[in-house]
């Protein structure tokens, strides 16, 4: 039998997912339209921030005036951190810690989840939210990233691909009619066809009858449907005609829903709708406060009731699915397990023991399992930097090529400015934080390229790399022509050691990332893809944390009007430090992760 045109829309783009408890649940894809409007939305929202921080930043210059010391600098650095988190970590931290909803998706009614139906996690949507740094492309038109969601069965564009996620939409819950419902609870028909056709000839002709004619009538009527119906037709004082209009409205109720549950399938979804209504109705004040304040907020015996509830209604929605319910009570059903199976299985936030011990062993750990990504970052990092450096240092007119007029000025100035004592660059203590806060941003989104340039099978990681390598060979080429190496690398030592690695570990993350593509092994390309995305989103991770100290020290010491030796002594000093940490820290998270790829311990997220 055909479907309706009703039933049709709440089925066509539809996903299942089984829950832990071997249910499944229907998603539907949320379309192109709504996610781009969703964008566009975000897209304001983010426009408008970025212009209020501007204006209040403005406004209170104007009204309080141009504060004087270090109070300067620091507030423009704090200015800078916001605008960076507004920028890059708008997506990512409302669909992390939103139940993968930003506010433009809130408003359109999707979600992010993933492929399992399970919440969207903080590094899920970490990943699929530093991807648009390539879905954006040919930047800003978007269309790579439509393309892929056009030729996509689920819609998904290369972050949702890598980060195993969907969008989904979400309706308003839709249910059997309050009157249809109290009908189902009244039970089926009562009077046979000619019975209640002559009941509704009445009803029809009432109004037009002489009062005794009606009292006489109603009266003879009653006394034949009370024997029809025995002591289900007790009245007691209610007179014969109100009783007749009675009978009439509850049997037209009755009919209605038995022909309603005979559409749905069976009279037992009828009963299951009119037994369990009572629960129902509990498990969704509980849904609705534990939406509200978190299950983890919720007093114990609610949450183990809510628990409890959960897996009964879920239960229901099995029964209801082999009882062949109509699809609004099905659908009803889903969204409220979906919502619950969403709340109870939302990971846990990580407590800040947990990135402790994460930053001391986690990190360090997975640097060394992955080693060979690094190791191949490095040289193509590296080997273009020596390239560079020979070419131009054979041929200085190449400099011109590779480097921007400002660069070479500044090499220019080099030999002057080490004959006066000053150093590669003078900084006033007063700019000294902003100056550290533009170093880390901008070095953070350097490493954000190199991380989403690996979902293009590593080559957008590959020359994200290369260019950097040739513009640091290249610039050191320009200062040893000079004779002032010295110069350069007494201001870069000290942060360089620690920056550099970072760029190989993020350059290192991008091409794990890219090898799902063309080296899966014995998994599949998706499945590989989505396992190597999670362990380089944790690489970069750790390269913003080691890149925020680079930024500090850059900004900091190495402009800092101190001796050479001291500069070279505190480079050589990062440098002891930086290689015992990522040696030496975590051996025991490394053998407990070499274990369970070997298969001989248990996993973990």
């Amino acid at each position: 039998m055909e479907r309706t045109a009703a039933q049709a829309s709440l089925t066509d783009r539809k996903v299942s997912v089984e829950t832990p408890e071997h249910v499944a649940i229907g998603y539907d894809l949320a379309d192109l339209g709504s996610r781009f409007a969703a964008l566009l939305a975000d897209g304001t929202i983010i426009g408008l921030g970025l212009v209020a921080l501007l204006i209040g930043v403005r406004t209170l210059i104007v009204r309080l005036g141009v504060p004087r010391g270090p109070l300067i600098g620091w507030g423009l650095a704090l200015v800078l951190v916001l605008l960076f988190l507004l920028t890059w970590g708008y997506f990512v931290l409302f669909e992390g810690l939103g139940d993968g909803q930003t506010p433009g998706k809130r408003l359109l009614g999707i979600r992010v989840v993933h492929d399992g139906g399970f919440p969207l996690t903080l590094r899920g949507a970490a990943i699929r939210n530093l991807l648009r740094l390539i879905d954006i492309q040919p930047l800003p038109s978007w269309l790579l990233g439509g393309a892929v969601m056009m030729l996509h069965p689920r819609t998904k564009r290369l972050g949702d691909i890598a980060a195993g996620s969907i969008v989904v939409r979400e309706r308003a819950v839709r249910m059997l009619p309050e009157a249809q419902a109290e009908a189902v609870a009244a039970g089926p028909p009562r009077l046979d066809d000619a019975a209640l056709d002559a009941l509704a000839r009445y009803v029809a002709r009432r109004d037009g009858l002489r009062p005794e004619v009606r009292t006489r009538i109603a009266g003879e009527l009653r006394r034949r449907f009370e024997a029809r119906l025995g002591a289900e037709a007790t009245t007691g004082d209610e007179p014969a005609d109100a009783f007749l209009v009675r009978l009439h409205a509850e049997e037209l109720a009755r009919r209605a829903a038995a022909a309603g549950a005979a559409a749905a399938g069976t009279a037992q979804a009828a009963a299951l709708v009119r037994q369990q209504q009572g629960t129902w109705a509990l498990y969704r004040e509980l849904l609705a406060q534990a939406r509200r304040r978190g299950v983890a907020r919720l007093p114990e015996r609610d949450v183990s009731r809510f628990a409890a509830l959960y897996r009964e209604v879920a239960a229901d929605l099995a029964r209801a699915r082999s009882y062949r319910a109509s699809e609004p009570v099905v659908y009803s059903l889903e969204r409220w397990v979906g919502a619950g199976h969403n709340l109870l299985y939302r990971p846990g936030r990580r407590s800040w023991r947990a990135l402790r011990a994460w930053l001391a062993g986690g990190f360090p750990a997975l640097v060394r399992m992955r080693w060979r990504p690094i190791l191949a970052a490095a040289a193509i990092l590296y080997l273009p930097a020596i390239l560079a450096f020979a070419v131009v240092a054979r041929d200085p007119t190449r400099e011109m090529d590779l480097l921007p007029a400002a660069m070479i000025a500044r090499a220019e100035a080099a030999p002057q400015r080490e004959a006066e004592g000053r150093g590669y660059v003078e900084v006033p203590d007063v700019v000294m934080p902003l100056m550290a806060s533009g170093i880390i941003a901008n070095n953070v989104q350097v490493t954000f390229s190199a991380f989403a340039g690996g979902i293009l099978a590593g080559i957008g990681t590959f020359f994200v790399l290369v260019f950097n390598g040739v513009h640091l060979g290249a610039v050191a080429a320009a200062f040893a022509n000079r004779g002032a190496s010295l110069h350069l690398w007494t201001f870069v030592l000290p942060h360089g050691v620690i920056e550099l690695t970072a760029i190989c570990i993020a350059g290192g993350a991008g091409l794990w990332l890219g090898s799902a593509l063309l080296l899966p092994g014995r998994r599949t390309r998706r499945d590989a893809l989505v396992e190597r995305a999670r362990e380089a989103i944790s690489l970069l991770a750790g390269t913003v944390m080691l890149l925020v100290v680079a930024g500090v020290i850059e900004g900091f010491i190495s402009p800092a009007p101190i001796g050479r030796a001291v500069k070279l002594a505190f480079a050589a000093v990062f440098a002891v430090l930086l290689g015992l940490y990522l040696l030496v820290a975590g051996r025991a998270e490394a053998d407990r992760r070499r274990a369970q790829e070997a298969g001989q311990g248990p996993s973990s997220d």
